[in-house]
């Protein structure tokens, strides 16, 4: 294509000149404008007139004069300018502008290219607000439900360890017993209900952290069944059929969240399936992963909502006149837990009376060098009621039904019991009577915080320390552990966690 002739090219570049949306003005090395479009014209809200020949720095605010100065001098040099600079219009209106020069396009003649960004700025303003407020709105919500955590949880302890410590004592008939299991399966099922709600928390904000080793996913498996469907099978309300691969069942896994997700599972399955069904769990190995399924022959799940049944609040089987209960979170909760594991879980059902099968699939890679690994075992799994060493125990606890009910536990368990219901009282008790095995605290104590006392008593006194609380979010835990706590116990604490915890308190040692 021919050259434009010298006239066309000045009427291309007057055209862009005039109708692009910037403001583009050139001045002269005094700083005085020698020519403005009509866009800048419309930034500053003046006429060409009356800036065409006045001095650039009429338009700068005067706190900005030396700035300005600095920065027109760095243009003329070949230097960087500001990026973003405000005038004044001549009705005393600050526009703030983005900048953009050229130094030197003729001799003594700059050229600058301005964007009004005050709309911009307002609405990234905005948006910072409205982040902050979403993220002050998620902090307060968090700290209630931590609260709320705390209130439920503190009445919930001694329930539950009365009930543990009476079903211990062999004086008690098995008829009563019987009672106490239920109350405790009961309590249990109230703070699981309560942790699901702060596990749902963990998971919107990507803090649920894993413990991750090699697991045993048989016996996590076979422990699970035995806590959910030991009542069923017992009485013969189910069938329970186990039908479990020969083969290897290690998986590199936090065993706690396992058994949480198998545990959800299974209990949906015992809830959903009526009188005489059968509920069965099965596994196979298939192209480096582990699948379980939990299969049930109960009331099935709506087609129309299997396909959101792991979302949070969904209770989506087939609407039964039985009320089930429950918050809907368990199974959201348990896709979260499969998948930062790295592993899948889905569901499947014929719909109405057709039962439901939930299928988990893990990968059962484990890290090099596993023969070197030993299978662990969590907390939650205990094995066996090993003989714990008898130990001299000062328990630190305000709330007196706790601390009456604990230490009866303790005692029966054949430890030597001192109680202390502040941080004065403990610090007092420690002085004057000093060869304290363990100091098992509450946090939230009348005078003072249970992590300043546990650093006292770990400093000048050497002691080990197991946090009891209702306070259970990851930060609490990692307070208690930086304050030299040993383990963080949440309220309630059950017998077998707590055992737990004394064994592994004294097997450390002093």
């Amino acid at each position: 294509m021919a050259d434009l002739k010298p006239s066309m090219k000045d009427a291309l570049y007057r055209a862009l000149f005039e109708t692009t949306p910037d403001g583009v003005l050139v001045v002269d090395d005094a700083g005085t404008y020698i020519e403005v479009n009509e866009s800048y014209c419309r930034m500053l809200k003046a006429s060409r007139e009356e800036l065409v020949g006045r001095p650039f720095s009429d338009f700068i605010p005067p706190d900005l004069l030396e700035t300005s100065r600095q920065a027109f001098a760095e243009l003329k040099a070949g230097g960087p300018v500001l990026p973003e600079f405000p005038l004044l219009a001549p009705d005393g209106t600050r526009v703030l502008l983005e900048w953009r020069c050229r130094a030197d396009i003729l001799p003594g003649l700059h050229l600058c290219v301005a964007r009004d960004i005050a709309d911009r700025r307002r609405t990234e303003m905005e948006l910072r607000r409205a982040k902050e407020a979403a993220e002050a709105a998620s902090q307060a919500k968090d700290r209630f439900l931590a609260t709320l955590s705390h209130e439920l949880r503190t009445p919930l302890a001694p329930v539950l360890i009365l009930a543990s410590s009476l079903a211990e004592d062999g004086r008690v008939p098995a008829g009563l017993r019987r009672s106490l299991d239920v109350i405790r399966r009961n309590v249990e099922l109230e703070a699981r209900l309560i942790d699901d709600l702060l596990d749902l928390t963990r998971i919107t904000r990507g803090k649920l952290d894993l413990r991750l080793e090699v697991t045993d996913a048989r016996k996590v498996v076979e422990h699970t069944l035995e806590m959910c469907c030991e009542r069923e099978i017992a009485t013969g309300r189910l069938k329970v059929v186990t039908e479990l691969a020969p083969e290897d069942h290690r998986l590199w896994a936090d065993p706690s969240r396992l058994t949480q997700v198998l545990w959800n599972l299974l209990n949906n399955a015992v809830k959903f399936t009526p009188v005489g069904g059968t509920v069965t769990v099965r596994s196979r190995h298939e192209r480096g992963r582990l699948i379980i399924q939990v299969a049930d022959t109960g009331i099935g799940i709506d087609p129309e909502v299997l396909p959101n049944i792991f979302d949070a609040f969904e209770q989506g089987r087939v609407r039964s006149p039985r009320r089930t209960g429950g918050l809907g979170l368990g199974l959201a909760i348990s896709k979260a837990i499969v998948g930062i594991h790295g592993g899948t879980l889905t569901a499947a059902s014929g719909g109405h009376g057709q039962g439901a099968t939930f299928t988990l699939s893990m990968p059962s890679s484990l890290p090099k060098k596993t023969g070197e690994v030993p299978i662990l075992q969590a907390s939650s799994i205990p094995s066996g009621r090993p003989k714990l060493q008898n130990l001299n125990i000062l328990l630190v606890e305000d709330h007196s039904d706790t601390a009456e009910a604990m230490s009866d536990l303790l005692s029966l368990m054949g430890h030597r019991v001192t109680t202390a219901n502040s941080v004065g009282e403990a610090l007092s008790t420690v002085r004057a009577a000093d060869g304290f095995d363990l100091v098992i605290s509450d946090l939230g104590l009348p005078d003072g915080s249970g992590l300043d006392l546990m650093r006292e008593l770990s400093g000048r006194h050497g002691l080990r320390g197991i946090a009891l609380s209702g306070y259970g979010m990851e930060e609490d835990v990692r307070q208690s552990l930086e304050a030299g706590f040993r383990k963080h116990l949440t309220k309630p604490v059950s017998l077998p966690l707590l055992e737990a915890a004394l064994q592994d308190a004294a097997r450390e040692g002093r």
